[in-house]
C-alpha cells in the first residue's frame, strides 16, 4: 500500500471555490447567515419547511 500524495487530497471545496455565506430558500427567498461546518442543506425554511440552498 503506498502512502497518499498531497495531489490525492486536491479540490476539496465546492465547485464554485468560496465556500457559501448564508443559505436561502429557494421558494421564499427567506435568508439566514451560514454557519460554518452546517450544510445549508441541512436547515429549513421556517415558512416552506422546505432544505435552504447555499448562496
Amino acid at each position: 500500500m503506498t502512502e497518499p500524495t498531497d495531489t490525492t487530497f486536491r479540490g476539496g471545496r465546492q465547485r464554485g471555490g468560496n465556500p457559501p455565506t448564508k443559505c436561502v430558500c429557494p421558494q421564499c427567498g427567506y435568508t439566514v447567515e451560514k454557519t460554518p461546518g452546517v450544510p445549508c442543506r441541512s436547515l429549513k425554511c421556517p415558512t416552506c419547511d422546505i432544505p435552504l440552498m447555499g448562496e
